[in-house]
C-alpha cells in the first residue's frame, strides 16, 4: 500500500538522472515512514469507492483513493531515455468486456444467503455467494424462467422446453423425453423438501421422484401455468392465465376460482404457517384465510401489474411488478410503497425471493426483473436498495491453461473460466466462500491450483472437482501466488512463506527472506518468485531457494518466466528483465504502478496497473499505452494472438492485438 503522501510526491516527476534518484530516496524515506505508521508496502491494492462507481454503466470504475482520485499515477513523460517512456496511443488499446449483465432476469431462490440462484433469458444463470454476484454456465440459450432447490447440491431450474439440475458440481440437462418444446414456466420445493414440483404450459406438471426422475402428473387442464408451490407434501397450489388456479389435494388436481380473478396470475408464495399468496394482472392481490380466498386492494392508481411475491410470515409479505410496482401487505391491508434506491425506481422486476428474520440475523431478500434489474431488501433498515447484476468482486490473477482455457482468481471467493481469450467468463463455485483467492497456475494436467488468505488453497481437477486445504505452515497468512516448478506445486505468500505440495498436504520450504512474496512463476524445474522491496528469491529443481539480486527497493508485484529468461514487474513502472542470470531494470516510469506481466509468443512483454495503463515493449525498446480506462489492472494472460487484462470491481478486458 502506497500512502497518498507518496502519491502525491510521485507526481509531475522528470524522467532525467537527478530527477530518478530523487525519486528512489524520496520513496525509500516514504516507505519507512508507512511501515512505522503500520501501513507498509505488500498490502492490497486500494480500492475505488462505491460513489465513483455506482453510476458509471460502461462497468469500468474510476480509482480512488482515500475519496481522492489518483489523477497522476499511470503519466508517463516523453523524454528519450528509455526508462521514461514514450505516450502511447489510447485508442481501443482495452475493450471493456464488463461482467455487468443485461439480461431479462426471470427467476430467483437460495438455500440461504450465501447460496442464491439467478436465472433469466437466453439461459443467463448468475449465483450469488454471499459476496459476489457472477455467471453460472448453463449449456443453454433458451429463456430460464424459474428456480427452486432443496439444498446447495440439489437446484432445478425451468424454462422454454428445458428442465436443468445441478447436482452441486455441475448442471445436467433432466428435459422429459418429448418435451423439448413446452414451455416450463415455475419449479418449487416444499419447505420439508420431500419432492420437486415442476410446472408450464397446457397444464403440464411434473413431479420429481427418485431424486431425479419426472413423472407426469394429471391435471385434466390446458392452463398456462405461471407459478407453483407447494404447501406440503400432499398439498400444492398453481395459478395462471385468466385469474384460473389449481390446487392439489388428496393425490388429485382440481379448478378452483378466486374471487374476482380475471387477469392473468403470475406470481404465487407460502409462508412457513401455510398462508398461500397470489399476485396478478392489473395489480390483483389474493391470499388464503382459513383455507378461503380472499381479494385485496392495492391502492395502486397504475393498477401496475405484478409478478413476484415473497411472504415474510403469515402477515407479511413483499409484492413486486411492472415499472417499478412495490406493494407491501402488512396485518390485512395492501399498501403501495417506495423503492428507497434511486436507479431502479422504474425497473420492472419478475421475481422475488428472501428469508424473514431468524435470531439474531434480519430478514434479506432480492427482487430481479427486465435488462439485468435489481434490488436488495435490508431487513434492519427495512428498506428496499438498488442491486446491479455485477460482478464486484475484484479479480487478482488470470492464467492460460495449457489447452488455452484462462482461469481468474478473485476477491470473495471467485474462481472464473473461459475456455478461449475471446469467450464469456463463467463463476466454478469455489468451495471457500468469501475467502479471497490471490493467485492461480496450472497443475500439469487439465486442472489447476489457486491459493488465498488465511493458508487456503484450492485444487480443481478437469472434472470439476474441487479439493479445498488449509496449509498448516501458512494458516492465518496470505498465500499470493502458486506455480508449477518441475512436478512441484508451489506457493508463496507473507513472511517470505513458501509451500510444496507432497503427498496430500503442504510442506514448508525455507526461502531465506522475510519480506511479503507477492508472486511466483516458473519455467521448467525453476523458480522464481518476487515481492517487497525489490525482493527475489530463485528456486532450484532441487527445491533450494537463494536470493537474486535486483539493485532496487521498489515493491514488485509479478513474474512471467520462459525458456530464455523472466520478467518482473511492481511500483514506479518498473519493469526487470533476467538475462544471463541477472536481473536488469529495462523500463521505469515515476508515478506508474504495474500489477501484472504477461509475455506474448512473438517475445513482446505486456505490463498492466494502474488506471489501465499498459506498458508493451521488448530488450530496449518500451512504451506506455494509456488506454483511458481508469480501472486498476490487476494482471493479464495471453492465449495465442489474444490477451486479456483483469482487475477491480470484475473488470475484464480485451487488449488490441496489435500491441
Amino acid at each position: 500500500m502506497t500512502s497518498n503522501l507518496e502519491r502525491t510526491a510521485a507526481r509531475g516527476r522528470k524522467s532525467s538522472a537527478s530527477g530518478l534518484l530523487n525519486v528512489r530516496s524520496l520513496s525509500a524515506l516514504l516507505l519507512v515512514f508507512g511501515l512505522a505508521m503500520g501501513c507498509g508496502p505488500g498490502e492490497e491494492v486500494e480500492e475505488p469507492s462505491d460513489a465513483q462507481t455506482a453510476s458509471d454503466a460502461s462497468g469500468v470504475d474510476g480509482a480512488v483513493v482515500d475519496g481522492e482520485t489518483a489523477d497522476g499515477a499511470g503519466d508517463a513523460t516523453t523524454s528519450d531515455s528509455k526508462t521514461s517512456g514514450d505516450a502511447g496511443s489510447a485508442s481501443g488499446a482495452l475493450t471493456a468486456r464488463s461482467l455487468r449483465f443485461s439480461e431479462d432476469m426471470k427467476g430467483i431462490w437460495g438455500s440461504g444467503a450465501d447460496d442464491i440462484w439467478w436465472v433469466g433469458a437466453e439461459g443467463r444463470i448468475l449465483h450469488y455467494n454471499g459476496h459476489a454476484l457472477a455467471p453460472r454456465k448453463s449449456g443453454t440459450t433458451k429463456d430460464l424462467y424459474s428456480v427452486w432447490g432443496r439444498g446447495p447440491k440439489d437446484v432445478w431450474i425451468v424454462g422454454d422446453g428445458i428442465v436443468l439440475h445441478y447436482n452441486g458440481i455441475k448442471l445436467l440437462d433432466r428435459t422429459p423425453d418429448g418435451m423439448s418444446k413446452t414451455v416450463f414456466r415455475s419449479v418449487h420445493a416444499p419447505t420439508d423438501n420431500s419432492t420437486v414440483l415442476i410446472a408450464g404450459d397446457d397444464g403440464i406438471i411434473f413431479r420429481v421422484v427418485k431424486q431425479t426422475k419426472l413423472m407426469k402428473e394429471t391435471t385434466n387442464s390446458s392452463l398456462k401455468i405461471r407459478s407453483i408451490r407447494a404447501v406440503d407434501a400432499g398439498t400444492a397450489w398453481a395459478v395462471g392465465d385468466k385469474g384460473q388456479a389449481l390446487r392439489l389435494s388428496g393425490g388429485s388436481w382440481s379448478s378452483v376460482p378466486l374471487p374476482k380473478a380475471n387477469a392473468d396470475l403470475h406470481g404465487l408464495d407460502v409462508s412457513a404457517g401455510g398462508r398461500v399468496f397470489t399476485v396478478g394482472d392489473g395489480g390483483y392481490v389474493a391470499a388464503t384465510e382459513s383455507k378461503l380466498w380472499k381479494d385485496g386492494l392495492t391502492n395502486d392508481p397504475k393498477s401496475r401489474d405484478l409478478y413476484g411475491i415473497w411472504t415474510m410470515g403469515d402477515k407479511e409479505a413483499w409484492a413486486v411488478g411492472k415499472s417499478g410496482a412495490l406493494v407491501h401487505h402488512i396485518g390485512t391491508k395492501w399498501n403501495i410503497t417506495d423503492i428507497d434506491g434511486t436507479y431502479m425506481k422504474t425497473g420492472t422486476f419478475r421475481a422475488v425471493w428472501g428469508m424473514p428474520k431468524s435470531g439474531d440475523t434480519a430478514a434479506y431478500a432480492f427482487a430481479v426483473g427486465d435488462n439485468g434489474v435489481g434490488l436488495r431488501f435490508d431487513g434492519d433498515s427495512q428498506k428496499w436498495l438498488d442491486y446491479r447484476a455485477e460482478t464486484k468482486a475484484h479479480l487478482n490473477q488470470v492464467t492460460t491453461l495449457p489447452d488455452g482455457r484462462l482461469v481468474v482468481a478473485g476477491n470473495a471467493g471467485l474462481l472464473l473460466e473461459a475456455t478461449t481469450a475471446t469467450a464469456d467468463m463463467v463463476d466454478l463455485g469455489a468451495a471457500v466462500t468469501g475467502t479471497h483467492l490471490r493467485g492461480v497456475a496450472p497443475d500439469g494436467a487439465k486442472g489447476f491450483w489457486a491459493v488465498g488468505d488465511g493458508g487456503v488453497t484450492v485444487h480443481v481437477t478437469d472434472t470439476g472437482a474441487q479439493t479445498v486445504v488449509v496449509a498448516e505452515g501458512a494458516a492465518g497468512q496470505r498465500l499470493s501466488g502458486v506455480a508449477l516448478a518441475g512436478k512441484d506445486v508451489v506457493a508463496v505468500g507473507h513472511g517470505g512463506i513458501a509451500l510444496r505440495w507432497d503427498d496430500g498436504q503442504w510442506k514448508e520450504e525455507t526461502t531465506g527472506v522475510q519480506f511479503n512474496l507477492t508472486a511466483i512463476a516458473a519455467h521448467g524445474d525453476t523458480a522464481w518468485a518476487v515481492g517487497e522491496f525489490g525482493t527475489v528469491v530463485r528456486r532450484d529443481k532441487g527445491g533450494k531457494w537463494s536470493k537474486e539480486a535486483t539493485a532496487e527497493s521498489f515493491n514488485l508485484h509479478r513474474v512471467v518466466a520462459w525458456d530464455k529468461g523472466a520478467v518482473a514487474v511492481g511500483d514506479n513502472g518498473l519493469v526487470l528483465a533476467r538475462k544471463d542470470g541477472k536481473w536488469t531494470k529495462v523500463f521505469e516510469s515515476p508515478g506508474l504502478f504495474l500489477y501484472g506481466v504477461a509475455r506474448r509468443d512473438n517475445g513482446t512483454i505486456i505490463g498492466v496497473g494502474w488506471k489501465g495503463t499498459l506498458v508493451v515493449g521488448a530488450d530496449d525498446d518500451w512504451k506506455v499505452v494509456d488506454s483511458g480506462l481508469p480501472n486498476v489492472l490487476l494482471d493479464v494472460a495471453t492465449s495465442g494472438k489474444d490477451a486479456v487484462a483483469i482487475g477491480h470491481n470484475g473488470g475484464v478486458y480485451q487488449i488490441d492485438a496489435s500491441l
